[in-house]
Formats: structure tokens, C-alpha cells, sequence
């Protein structure tokens, strides 16, 4: 199956409007027949919407405002470099994967340049642009935290403004942020969105499964499995549903962990090991075990295991086995506090 797309790139010449802004200027260009609804069904299914175009910046967003779409525009990257460069930047700025880009162009140079540079990124031809909702990437499942995505990226940006501006280091910026998770059981109600984390994250997904719908009813019915969905919010907003774990109660052995990239380098999932690892201790059992699948994509993010100081047990068939020994101190970290809604009646709860 395709790799979902993430985020469409836009050209903005004879691509998003027609005409050439530099020469023909913001009255002599008009935007093609149904980009507006174009944008309108990607920003519901919460697929992003950037550009990358070789102009003057202030000039197209003059003219994004003036067509009353500004808003949907994301880390623009309007400059005279060369678009590749724009693309990479883009990737980054949403702390997305580059493969995870749709670029649409008018410029079988532009396209080629990209492709060349970039050779994961979809290129479409601009004369397509009509078809990019029925592609088989962008069929993403639309749940409510997918229409908010764009305002969670715009709560990111001011979270990056406070950051620059924050006379401290970067840990008293985080404890500043007032970051806070709720944990609950997976439910018929939370399904869809679990099943939309699942499908979206690559860097820090630590198994690397990715559960269909069918799957997620199977772990809901099991009397074995334990469920955790994690959300966050912090004093700029809330982000949503941003993390996924399984625990095998028999064996005592974390299957799944996964967070959504949007709180990578909070200490989030610092907060949750710690808060896993005593939530097992305190039911009385011992040892406890996690399974990971170490991908180039995911290694910064398993740096977690190492800073607990978890043992090798083996690795099998490219998954490794782990083990925190139950004698060991547990690490705490007070950067982000942590409350717990009622959980199954399955599951004991956390005292």
C-alpha cells in the first residue's frame, strides 16, 4: 500500500493560480477552477498544505490573503533557491517524513529538480491537481483530531516563538510549557483516533505495526491485553491524542509504544515509561519486558530504552527483546505530570 500522504506542496504559478505573479501581478492572475475545495477536503482529512515557489515571499502571501487562503499555508518556503532545498525544509519544519510529501509543479524542470534531489517525494504535474483527493495516499481516515491538525501546527509555531524567547534553558522551558497526559483504555469511542495514530507514525512508533481497524477490535476484546491512549495538552492548547501502547498482561511485556511526532523532545515519553514501569511494579509482578523493532527512523527516539538503563535479553528476527530488572530504581521525571482516567474494570487502576 502507498505510504500516506502527510502534506501537499504547492507550486503557486500556472499551478495554484494562473499566471505569473512577477510579471502579470496579484490582479492579473486568478486561482484555478476548485483549488479552494481542493484545499478545503485535504485540510479536512488533515493532510497539511504547504508551498514551495520561486518568488518574492511578501508578494505571494499578499496574494494568498487577498484569495482568503493564507491559513491553510503551512512553513511556506517562497525564495529563489532551488525548490528541493524548499521541500527539505518543509519536511522539517512539520517534523514530518520527506516521503511522506506530495509536490505538485507546472515545471517538468521543477519536478525533475525535486525527484533528483528528493527521490521519496511524490511529483505530480500540476495539471493533475484535481486528482490529488481520489489518490490512493490520500485516502486518510477523517476523525475530529484530523480537522484540528492545522491548528495544532499553528499551536506548535507560537510554542516555538515562546521557546525562542524564553530567557532559560530548554528543560525550564519545557516545565514551563506545563505539558500534562491523560492516560485511558482504548474504547469503541477512541478507536478511530488510535487507528489514525497508528496508520500516521513512522519516527516514533517502536514496534512498527501499523493495526487496521479489525486488528484494534481484536486487542479491545482480548482479556490479555492492556490499552493505554495518551493525550496532551499544554498551556498554549491541546494536542490531541499523541500516543498508543499495549502491555501483554501475562507475560508482562510492552508490544506496542507509540507517540505521534508532534512531542518529540518534550520528555513525554520519559514521563510514560516512568509511569508504565510503576504502574507494573505496584500490581505486584516482575520483571518487566518490551519488544522493539529498531528502525533507522525510530533510533532517536528508542534512545529512551538506553537512558532507563534496560538490559538486553535477545534479539530475534529483528526485533529486540528487553528487560527492566524490578529491583531497579525507576527514573522520575517531573517535567510532565500525568493523570489517569478510569480505566477498565479489567485493569487495575493505578493508586
Amino acid at each position: 500500500s502507498p505510504r500516506l500522504c502527510k502534506c501537499v506542496v504547492w507550486d503557486m504559478d500556472n499551478t495554484l493560480w494562473d499566471g505569473i505573479l512577477v510579471e502579470d501581478g496579484s490582479k492579473g492572475i486568478r486561482l484555478k477552477a476548485g483549488i479552494v475545495e481542493t484545499l478545503k477536503t485535504l485540510d479536512e482529512r488533515g493532510i497539511l498544505i504547504s508551498a514551495v515557489s520561486k518568488n518574492n515571499p511578501e508578494d505571494v502571501m499578499a496574494a494568498l490573503r487577498a484569495f482568503h487562503i493564507a491559513d491553510y499555508f503551512l512553513f511556506p518556503q517562497i525564495s529563489w533557491n532551488p525548490k528541493s532545498q524548499g521541500i527539505q525544509q518543509v519536511a522539517a519544519s512539520l517534523n514530518i517524513g520527506i516521503d511522506s510529501l506530495l509536490f505538485v509543479d507546472d515545471s517538468a524542470f521543477e519536478r525533475e529538480e525535486v525527484k533528483s534531489v528528493c527521490p521519496e517525494v511524490v511529483v505530480l504535474d500540476a495539471a493533475e491537481y484535481l486528482t490529488i483527493p481520489t489518490r490512493p495516499e490520500c485516502q486518510v481516515p477523517v476523525t475530529e483530531e484530523s480537522r484540528k491538525r492545522r491548528s495544532l501546527y499553528r499551536e506548535r509555531q507560537l510554542r516555538d516563538v515562546a521557546q525562542e524567547n524564553f530567557k532559560g534553558d530548554y528543560v525550564s522551558f519545557l516545565r514551563n510549557c506545563g505539558l500534562h497526559l491523560i492516560v485511558q483504555s482504548m474504547t469503541d469511542t477512541n478507536l478511530e483516533r488510535v487507528h489514525e495514530l497508528t496508520q500516521r507514525t513512522n519516527q516514533m512508533n517502536f514496534s512498527g505495526n501499523h493495526y487496521s481497524r479489525e486488528q484494534l477490535q481484536q486487542i479491545l476484546k482480548s482479556s490479555k491485553i492492556d490499552t493505554y491512549v495518551v493525550d496532551c495538552k499544554d498551556r498554549f492548547g491541546a494536542y490531541g491524542t499523541i500516543g498508543f501502547c499495549t502491555v501483554d498482561r501475562q507475560e508482562n511485556r510492552m508490544i506496542d509504544l507509540m507517540f505521534s511526532c508532534r512531542i518529540q523532545a518534550k520528555r513525554v515519553e520519559y514521563s510514560f515509561m516512568s509511569y508504565i514501569l510503576r504502574r507494573y511494579r505496584e500490581l505486584g509482578t516482575a520483571n518487566f519486558f518490551v519488544n522493539y523493532r529498531r528502525t533507522k527512523r525510530n533510533s532517536v527516539s528508542g534512545k529512551v530504552f538506553d537512558d532507563f538503563d534496560f538490559e538486553l535479553v535477545d534479539e530475534v528476527e529483528g526485533i529486540t527483546h528487553l528487560v527492566y530488572r524490578m529491583g531497579k530504581e525507576i527514573p522520575y521525571d517531573d517535567i510532565v505530570t500525568i493523570e489517569e482516567e478510569k480505566r477498565s474494570a479489567t485493569t487495575p487502576a493505578l493508586v
